[in-house]
C-alpha cells in the first residue's frame, strides 16, 4: 500500500511529545521516591506513544525521512495502518527498552528495518537509537540465538514470541547496525 503524500500526516506533534515525556519522567520519580521510602513499586514501562514517536522524530531528522508517521496518529482515518509508524518507503518496527531485561518479538510481525531504542539512562537525558537493517524475514534475524538451545526462528515456529536483550541480541547482528542518535531528549526537542 501507498498512501499518497498529502495524507501522509498525523497528529502527534513535537510539543505533544515534550509534554507526554515530562508527565511520564515525573510519574517515574514519584516512584522513585516512593522506592527510597522502602514501598517497592515496580516502574511502568515508557508508553508506546512516547517511545514510537521519539523514533518518529529521529527518523525524521537525523534520516531525513519527513513522512513517516505515527500509525494510531495519523489524520486521514481513510487509511487503516497497522504497526508502530508508517512509511512508504520501508516497514519499520520499534523497539525500547529502560533496562537489561529481554525485549519480546511477536511470531506474526512483518518488518523490513528494526529501530532499538536505548532508554536505559533516559533519567539522565540520554538515548540511543539503533537501526538494525535486517527483516523479520531474513535468514540472519531468524538464526538469532535467544538461548542455548532456541533461535528466534524456533521460538516463532513453535508459536512463542522470542525474548532477548539487547546486548545478546546486538552481540549477534552489530555487522547490521547503525547507531543513528546518541544524544539527549532534550537536544532532540529543541534542535
Amino acid at each position: 500500500m501507498i498512501i499518497p503524500e498529502e495524507d501522509l500526516k498525523d497528529n502527534y506533534t513535537i510539543e505533544i511529545l515534550n509534554d507526554r515525556y515530562k508527565l511520564y519522567k515525573q510519574s517515574y520519580l514519584e516512584v522513585e521516591k516512593l522506592k527510597k521510602q522502602g514501598i517497592n513499586i515496580r516502574h511502568q514501562n515508557p508508553p508506546e506513544d512516547i517511545t514510537e514517536n521519539i523514533v518518529k522524530f529521529i527518523i525524521r531528522k537525523y534520516e531525513k525521512e519527513p513522512n513517516i508517521i505515527w500509525s494510531k496518529g495519523i489524520i486521514n482515518k481513510k487509511w487503516k495502518i497497522s504497526g508502530d509508524l508508517y512509511s512508504n518507503n520501508f516497514n519499520p518496527e520499534i523497539k525500547s527498552f529502560t533496562s537489561n531485561g529481554p525485549m519480546q518479538f511477536s511470531p506474526s510481525k512483518n518488518f523490513d528495518v528494526l529501530y532499538c531504542l536505548d532508554m536505559r539512562n533516559w533519567t539522565d537525558d540520554k538515548l540511543i537509537l539503533w537501526k538494525i537493517n535486517l527483516s523479520n524475514s531474513s535468514d540472519i534475524y531468524m538464526n538469532i540465538k535467544v538461548n542455548k538451545t532456541e533461535t528466534i526462528g524456533d521460538q516463532i515456529k513453535n508459536k512463542r514470541r522470542p525474548h532477548i536483550n539487547f546486548n545478546n541480541f546486538f552481540e549477534q547482528i552489530k555487522e547490521y547496525s547503525i547507531k543513528i542518535f546518541e544524544d539527549s531528549f532534550t537536544n532532540l526537542i529543541n534542535n
